[in-house]
């Protein structure tokens, strides 16, 4: 089970049993499932929140080696963006699963969608945070196919964990993932749209 008091200890534990054995720490933490706040406040928050911490430090050294003059508020400001957006990225997207795991019959909790996805999330933040740093010793391409590659692995997780933790009957599992990615990426498409001309520069 999820600590109920911040222990920076666990939280390495949870990352790093999520990178290396995801079954296991998923059965530990995830079932029975906490309560999402717990999620939130023992897992999802530290993570994100450190995981920006270590983003920040080698996005200023691959700057600084680059001779790109960023201001440090500009990009204390990004990582900032990116807790919030993240955060708010895992209510959706576990809202999504619990709808269609109440569809298939399974266990239509939003604590054990919330902890699944929070937790099957993991990689592609470490992967994050790691990005710049593989820019900086290796390429560019190098660290979007690392960050490519944590977003498979987490697929992967959220379809095995699926049975695990909302108790999705095999057979339907296909179904549950397949339906619950083509609604995120019309999600994720739809917020483009709707956000786009506030994010990006419109041509005079």
């Amino acid at each position: 089970m999820l600590e109920t008091v911040l222990d920076l200890a666990a939280v390495v534990g949870r990352v790093r049993g999520m990178l290396f054995e995801p079954d296991a720490t998923l059965a530990a933490h995830g079932v029975p499932a906490p309560n999402w706040r717990i999620v939130v406040r023992e897992h999802a928050l530290p993570v994100l929140i450190l995981t920006s911490i270590g983003a920040f430090l080698l996005l200023a050294l691959l700057l600084s080696v680059s001779n790109v003059g960023t201001p440090i508020g500009l990009l204390v400001l990004f990582l900032a963006v990116r807790v919030a957006v993240n955060l708010a990225g895992l209510f959706i997207m576990a809202a999504v699963v619990r709808f269609y795991a109440g569809m298939f019959g399974a266990m239509a909790s939003f604590d054990a969608a919330f902890t699944l996805v929070a937790l099957a999330m993991t990689p592609v933040y470490v992967a994050e945070m790691l990005g710049p740093g593989v820019q900086l010793l290796l390429s560019g391409p190098a660290a979007v196919l690392l960050v490519v590659l944590s977003i498979g692995y987490a697929l992967t997780i959220l379809y095995r964990g699926t049975g695990l933790v909302l108790r999705v009957p095999q057979e339907q599992r296909g179904a549950h993932f397949g339906l619950t990615l083509v609604t995120l990426v019309v999600l994720m498409m739809l917020l483009g749209l709707l956000l786009g001309p506030y994010i990006l520069p419109m041509p005079a």
